[in-house]
């Protein structure tokens, strides 16, 4: 897949997104670059993993759709049972299927979700068949490849997990570009829209990397842009 324009800075990966609320603001925000992938069309709409429901809130009001969460943690789903139309505690790492009949919802939306289940192509084929043949997934998730990594992986040799941020402890599962396009194609989705979050660049050093790319045939200038992606927001439609 090639990324497309960079987007506002990255919102839901935890080192953005945490402030002074600690562990509950990270259920508590809103998603505007998930949110302008679920078509305008959309009558159903399913998010997965929905935390506090903000997000889904916004979707009901902006589009007058139905919007059902699915989320494990009870304060936040508690909360979400407020704010959409029903909540699902469902356990993303053992679901088998919902409640509802094929073809139910016009989009789905993940943010920050795949990198915390230990197989994102079981839940993918385990939701595909509720969602509308056509319909929409709106997926974000942290890029395993930013540059903080990869230079705190070859000159530190260190990849530290921590509370928040790219590495955080309770991320199972890592991504690049490349990586979550094969997981669509295999799980029968087809990208119709990558979009790049930033929240900082990389230091000049750091582009000797994508130079030494280019010498095995690599495109420099999209080397050093995965380099600084930080997340990738990607729409991609259900494959027929």
């Amino acid at each position: 897949m090639a990324a497309g324009a960079t987007d506002a800075p990255a919102a839901g990966v935890r080192a953005a997104d945490v402030g002074d609320g600690g562990r509950d603001a990270y259920y508590t925000g809103d998603r505007p670059d998930l949110r302008r992938l679920v078509p305008a069309t959309a009558r159903r709409v399913l998010d997965v993993g929905c935390g506090a429901g903000t997000m889904g809130a916004v979707l009901k009001q902006e589009l007058g759709a139905e919007v059902v969460g699915i989320e494990l943690f009870e304060e936040a789903a508690a909360i979400a049972e407020g704010r959409l139309d029903a909540v699902l505690r469902e356990n993303l790492q053992t679901l088998r299927g919902l409640p509802y009949p094929e073809g139910h919802f016009d989009a789905m939306v993940f943010g920050d979700v795949l990198e915390h289940v230990h197989d994102p192509h079981a839940l993918l084929r385990a939701l595909r068949p509720h969602l509308a043949d056509g319909g929409v997934v709106a997926i974000s998730v942290p890029n395993v490849k930013h540059w903080s990594v990869v230079f705190q992986l070859l000159v530190r040799d260190r990849f530290t997990y921590g509370d928040k941020g790219l590495l955080d402890r309770t991320h199972v599962h890592f991504f690049t570009l490349e990586e979550l396009g094969a997981l669509l194609d295999e799980t029968g989705f087809d990208p119709f829209a990558v979009h790049v979050n930033e929240i900082d660049h990389a230091p000049p050093q750091v582009a000797a990397l994508a130079t030494f790319a280019a010498q095995f045939g690599e495109d420099e200038r999209e080397v050093l842009q995965r380099l600084n992606a930080y997340q990738y927001v990607v729409g991609a439609t259900k494959r027929p």
